[in-house]
């Protein structure tokens, strides 16, 4: 994700977030990890206060510029010709939201897996374009790009559970678990972080796990070599 894009998003700091997720499954430093599509750094800036040792990477040179303190080192570089980076190699990369950005995801997970130590782990988050919303409006002939969300007009690639498998398996990673994430319904209204709307989330948050290719907003995966 750029600084452009990331300018339009906030950190999703509520139960069953992709950024949860994520935070959630790198654990605790000490370590190395290197936050690919950084943005504005606020994923990373979490990191760190966790113990971890984060280099910075992001398209955008803005997001060099911006990036916090916290950050070990910023590098500027597409993720589908990134070389091996000085830092490296990483206990854990993280790409957040970053594949539906690219052109060729084959080679970007190719990229990062190269960043990875011998028991290193890839974290990866991307939206589910078969979320029932997205359904409905096919299904009424609507297919419109917006600022932001699964249909964000700067995503260039789309997934489904099955294609996002199929992509690992691909790139010769082993998908070691998944997450299903529900909408970001506390990023619409305060109404969803606090009784009774709170339930309605955590309805929605039990509906992504238990059909996760109808109510997935996104998927978090963790993979290894």
């Amino acid at each position: 994700m750029s600084s452009t894009q990331g300018a339009k998003y906030v950190f999703k700091d509520f139960a069953h977030s992709s950024h949860r997720v994520l935070l959630q499954w790198t654990g605790q430093g000490p370590g190395k990890v290197l936050d690919a599509g950084a943005a504005f750094g606020y994923l990373g800036a979490n990191l760190a206060a966790r113990g971890w040792t984060v280099v910075g990477l992001d398209v955008d040179p803005a997001a060099a510029e911006s990036a916090p303190s916290q950050y070990a080192a910023f590098h500027t570089f597409d993720v589908s010709c990134l070389p091996a980076l000085p830092e490296g190699p990483f206990d854990v990369v993280i790409a957040g939201d970053v594949l539906e950005h690219v052109g060729d995801p084959t080679a970007a997970l190719a990229c990062l897996e190269a960043q990875l130590g011998p028991a290193g782990r890839l974290l990866v988050s991307v939206p589910n374009v078969a979320f029932v919303l997205v359904r409905l409006g096919l299904l009424f002939g609507q297919f419109e790009y917006r600022q932001r969300g699964i249909l964000d007009a700067s995503h260039m690639r789309f997934f489904t559970r099955r294609s996002l498998l199929r992509l690992f398996s691909r790139a010769g990673l082993k998908v070691v678990r998944m997450a299903a994430v529900p909408p970001p319904l506390p990023l619409v209204s305060r109404v969803f972080m606090r009784r009774p709307g709170w339930l309605v989330y955590q309805a929605a948050a039990l509906a992504a796990r238990i059909r996760p290719t109808l109510f997935a907003y996104q998927f978090v995966v963790e993979a290894r070599p």
